[in-house]
């Protein structure tokens, strides 16, 4: 397993993760698109709701996604990498259509998934 994760950037890792994580937080604030995704998705978030389990697989998936894409980035796998982001944006729209979530909130999404992705890749190719 360790050939696996040979060369990859570890800071780029943390650094992509950190970022996806700090865009995600506007991108979902009253001030980013929180009121159109939340009206299309039916979600209304109360002050004190119990969130740690949202937060909890955010950050241990937002790693995940990021190690993917160093693990791909150290290989020079990027044309692989672009098609599984976008297959995992596809699967992820789909899953929201499925339980029937508006299309903004879909679309939110995905621009989300999208931009996260754009960052780790830009992280690891500076880093």
């Amino acid at each position: 397993m360790s050939g696996l994760f040979a060369d990859v950037s570890w800071i780029g890792v943390l650094v992509g993760a950190v970022l996806a994580f700090g865009v995600g937080w506007f991108w979902y604030s009253p001030k980013g698109f929180y009121p159109a995704w939340s009206a299309s998705a039916g979600v209304k978030h109360q002050p004190g709701d119990p969130m740690g389990a949202a937060f909890g697989s955010l950050i241990i998936g937002l790693l995940l996604y990021s190690t993917f894409v160093g693990v791909m980035m150290a290989r020079g796998q990027c044309g692989p990498l672009v098609l599984g982001i976008v297959a995992f944006i596809i699967m992820g729209y789909s899953n929201n259509a499925f339980k029937k979530l508006g299309a903004v909130s879909r679309s939110v999404d995905a621009g989300s998934w999208a931009v996260s992705g754009a960052l780790m890749i830009l992280v690891q190719w500076i880093l």
